[in-house]
């Protein structure tokens, strides 16, 4: 009996150590973020962190109730990056209020374009599947998709500001919000500030992601082209004969 006690003890210590472990590397990855989102934007700002063990399936969470943020974070489904990506969306809900826009008027996927993007912004994304480049996530502007399409959608997302950010600033994000506050539409932002609607841009950025597959198309092209060409140069070893066809159809009419 001393026994069991002595290894169930031994099995608390090493739960409270990773829980312990897990709250620490939020919290300084939290903080890093802070100063410097701080520094992006230009201002602070003050939010209450709660971080939860959980059971492994809850989401994290960024709330913002009039200008008083909330941040939810679980240690048991937690991933690096995370705290990054719920704190940039508490700066962008302050940005967002300080020029007097409901968080309600920017699409629901640009918001994610601007937590995935900071999220990611040092490390970029990894490659992600192929299904990615055919998701339209730009439909999303109200509310997210359902259970089963939310990794595709958060893959998607995260690639094309990944493609938006190697090629600009992470302010030039923002810049689309300072032309949506007196334009009011996504796309003509876009276009002031990158040159090209949300259609092209998404366009450019299929064509960058498809690239890698290219040789695989080209590929599967080359195989059914040689396949069609060997199949149509082995039935011309069999030329049609028109006067036997013909033939054949008058006996038929005789027999009729």
């Amino acid at each position: 009996m001393p026994r069991i006690r002595f290894v169930f003890l031994i099995i608390v210590v090493v739960f409270s150590s990773l829980a312990v472990a897990g709250q620490a590397e939020i919290r300084s990855e939290i903080e890093e973020a802070n100063a410097e989102l701080s520094e992006i934007y230009g201002f602070s700002v003050k939010y209450s962190l709660t971080i939860l063990k959980g059971e492994g399936h809850e989401q994290p969470a960024a709330i913002d109730n009039n200008g008083i943020y909330q941040i939810f974070l679980y240690t048991s489904s937690y991933k690096p990056g995370v705290a990054r990506h719920e704190l940039a969306h508490v700066y962008f809900f302050e940005y967002l209020r300080i020029r007097d826009i409901n968080p309600d008027e920017i699409p629901l996927w640009y918001h994610e374009v601007i937590a995935e993007g900071f999220q990611n912004l040092h490390t970029g994304t990894r490659r992600s599947a192929l299904r990615v480049a055919f998701f339209d996530f730009t439909e999303y502007e109200e509310k997210y998709p359902v259970k089963d399409d939310q990794s595709v959608f958060y893959g998607a997302v995260a690639s094309f500001a990944d493609y938006i950010l190697k090629r600009n600033s992470y302010n030039k994000l923002l810049e689309v919000v300072n032309e949506f506050s007196t334009e009011r539409e996504i796309d003509t932002a876009f276009l002031n500030v990158f040159g090209s609607t949300v259609r092209s841009m998404l366009l450019k950025w299929r064509i960058v992601f498809l690239l890698p597959y290219s040789p695989f198309v080209v590929g599967v092209v080359l195989f059914l082209y040689l396949l069609i060409g060997r199949r149509d140069k082995y039935w011309r070893k069999f030329p049609l004969d028109l006067r036997s066809l013909e033939e054949d159809e008058e006996t038929k009419n005789r027999r009729m």
